[in-house]
C-alpha cells in the first residue's frame, strides 16, 4: 500500500483540489496556523497577549487565525510558534530513487523522563 503525504493527497488538501499553484505551501501554512491556534489556547493566552509575545498586533493575529494567512510567510509562522516556546525541526533527506519527496508536519511525541 502506498502512503500519499497529506500535502499531496487531494482528499486532504483543499488547495490541491482547487488546482491552486503552491497547494503544498498553503497546506503547510494551514498546518502551522492550526498549531499556532492550539498553542495559544493551550497556554491560556488571550490573542492580545499572544500577539505581543510573537511580535504582531491582535487584529493581525486574529486575521491569521481566521484563515487569512496567504500573505504570511512560512518563516513568520514558524517564528510565531518559537516565540511561544515551541520547537520546530526540519529534516531533509533523500527520497526514493525517481520519486518526488514530500513535506510532513507532525506533533513531537513527548518522551517519558
Amino acid at each position: 500500500m502506498t502512503r500519499i503525504p497529506a500535502a499531496k493527497d487531494p482528499t486532504r488538501n483543499v488547495w490541491l483540489q482547487l488546482g491552486l499553484p503552491d497547494a503544498e505551501e498553503h497546506y503547510l501554512k494551514a498546518e502551522l496556523v492550526l498549531r499556532l491556534d492550539k498553542a495559544i489556547k493551550t497556554s491560556g493566552l488571550t490573542q492580545r497577549v499572544a500577539a505581543q509575545r510573537v511580535g504582531t498586533t491582535q487584529p493581525e493575529l486574529s486575521k491569521i487565525l481566521r484563515g487569512k494567512f496567504s500573505e504570511v510567510s512560512l518563516e513568520r509562522l514558524m517564528r510565531f510558534l518559537t516565540a511561544l516556546g515551541y520547537h520546530i525541526e526540519i529534516k531533509i533527506g533523500a527520497a526514493e530513487s525517481k520519486k518526488a519527496g514530500n513535506v510532513i508536519v507532525r506533533d513531537a511525541r513527548r518522551r517519558a523522563a
